[in-house]
């Protein structure tokens, strides 16, 4: 029999972006598992936390070990014919008995939100992580083409698209606003608000739009998350409402009520929300850097100028354009369906069996 190992550590943190890729890929090798063994002979072994063992069902094999063994297990004596590290963000690096590596390439984000020191670590350690590895994979060619613009990648590679989950959960938000409820239509941003998420210019750009209201959902707990709400206090119009991390099903909900779904995003490997939202046949506002055009395509709108008053004129010029037209939230229902777990389960798989004959 021939194993494969992937390290799934990051399942412990599936709303976060490797996470939830982690979990999709494992539920859909997992289902696959049993044509897997008797077609090819081969088994699926995952890394993962000890209390996450089982978490994709019977039919794949687990190695558990606590995040403060993780140096142990590259001598640990477990042959393995391929080992995969679904992101480069892994903890667990490196299997020595592995006879071929793989890496999934996410983005190198790194390289335009850290600066001295921090970069050149950064840099250090992700290029010790390719010279280990005899393939990759990126998740859009923007991601391929940036990677080797910027490093001399000699692995061969591809291009293999994410999915994207169809939320069909019913409508249910608890209640999370103390004094308010959500406004009856509103503009809707969903992310880490990380600085690179550009969120501070849609709380500007609702000066300019006070016939509308934003909902804005994600971790407010961090520095710039404070710096958020403060220029939400400030903000003359009221028009902005705060939601915390949100459950899957008040994503669905939100997805499906909001007017339209906005992203100003500086730095994207993929760019998930997007697609989640074109699912649900809602029109998306994104900025025209990195990975954005690419995976929005003609179907989105984008903002050429990245200023509060120019993107709140591109919103309220578009938008009655959209809905003027039902055929519009069909064509993007239609678009976004090409990004699904089941192509990218298969296209991995074909990729196995290819890097396994080598």
């Amino acid at each position: 029999m021939k194993r494969i190992v992937i390290e799934a550590y990051a399942i412990a943190t599936p709303y976060v972006g490797v996470g939830e890729f982690c979990k999709q890929l494992g539920n859909g090798l997992s289902k696959q598992a049993p044509l897997l063994r008797e077609r090819y002979g081969i088994e699926i072994y995952f890394i993962v936390p000890p209390s996450f063992r089982g978490c994709f069902g019977h039919e794949v094999h687990y190695l558990c070990m606590p995040i403060f063994f993780r140096h142990l297990l590259s001598f640990y004596p477990f042959k393995t014919d391929l080992f995969h590290m679904p992101h480069q963000y892994c903890l667990f690096k490196n299997l020595r008995h592995a006879s071929k590596r793989l890496m999934t390439i996410h983005d190198i984000n790194f390289m335009y939100e850290k600066q001295g020191k921090k970069l050149a670590r950064a840099i250090r350690r992700f290029e010790m992580k390719v010279k280990q590895m005899d393939y990759t994979n990126y998740i859009s060619e923007f991601v391929k083409e940036d990677t080797n613009k910027h490093f001399h990648i000699q692995a061969p590679g591809r291009v293999i698209y994410n999915g994207v989950t169809t939320l069909t959960a019913p409508c249910e938000i608890s209640s999370r606003l103390p004094e308010e409820q959500l406004p009856d239509n509103f503009l809707f941003h969903l992310s880490s608000l990380l600085p690179k998420k550009n969120v501070h210019l849609l709380i500007e750009m609702m000066r300019f739009l006070p016939e509308q209201n934003l909902v804005i959902a994600g971790n407010w707990n961090s520095d710039y998350g404070r710096m958020l709400q403060e220029k939400i206090k400030e903000l003359p119009t009221h028009n902005v409402y705060r939601l915390p991390n949100i459950t899957e099903k008040e994503k669905a909900c939100l997805y499906a009520s909001c007017r339209a779904f906005l992203y100003p995003s500086l730095c994207e490997g993929f760019g998930l929300p997007p697609i989640e939202a074109m699912k649900f046949g809602k029109p998306v506002f994104l900025s025209n850097l990195t990975s954005l055009p690419e995976i929005g395509g003609e179907n989105a709108f984008y903002w050429q100028d990245l200023s509060p008053v120019s993107m709140a004129e591109k919103i309220r010029k578009m938008l009655p354009i959209f809905y003027s037209n039902p055929t519009h939230a069909e064509q993007m229902k239609q678009y976004a369906e090409r990004f699904n777990w089941n192509n990218c389960v298969n296209q991995y798989i074909q990729y196995y069996l290819e890097i396994l004959a080598s």
